[in-house]
């Protein structure tokens, strides 16, 4: 058993972390997301939405809440394409009219021998995988985003997904 901790954020409240990097927790705590999982807003006027997170209501209204005057998010970012990292992507853009970037959907990034296994079945369900979930454009290792005050480098980084970047 762990030992008690304190970290306990406010669910669905923006955290400012560092001049112009916020963090909101999704109403969604768990075994694999601890508290909730952390969706993060970057950026000065230009908002980049990094990992929206679940599709949940709440959620949607705390991130479009988070927004201040003269603020508009230009990005959503999605680093993975878990269920409680991307379904919320695509409702956000909806709001916002922002474009979704990813390195792919979650069949993106796997390994010839997990394509091979996928194609032959031996693979398990899927579980936890957003498949339903398609970015507006893909990025690759070393591309760059650009916003007000902000400027990100795509690292891919296979492992807890193919389709994983940092």
């Amino acid at each position: 058993m762990l030992p008690p901790d304190d970290f306990a954020p406010e669910i669905g409240v923006a955290e400012i972390l560092e001049p112009g990097l916020r963090r909101i927790v999704a109403p969604n705590p768990s075994p694999m997301t601890y508290r909730g999982t952390n969706t993060y807003l970057l950026g000065g006027n230009d908002i980049a939405v990094i990992d929206p997170g679940p599709d949940h209501p709440a959620h949607l209204e705390a991130i479009l809440s988070a927004l201040e005057p003269g603020q508009r998010v230009s990005h959503i970012i999605v680093t993975h394409t878990h269920l409680d990292h991307s379904p919320l992507a695509h409702p956000l853009a909806k709001h916002t009219e922002a474009e979704i970037w990813a390195f792919g959907d979650g069949r993106s990034g796997r390994s010839p021998i997990m394509q091979d296994l996928a194609q032959a079945g031996l693979m398990g369900g899927g579980e936890g995988v957003d498949h339903d979930f398609s970015p507006d454009h893909t990025l690759v290792d070393g591309d760059v985003l650009r916003g007000d005050g902000w400027a990100l480098e795509a690292l891919h980084t296979p492992g807890h997904i193919g389709n994983h970047l940092c």
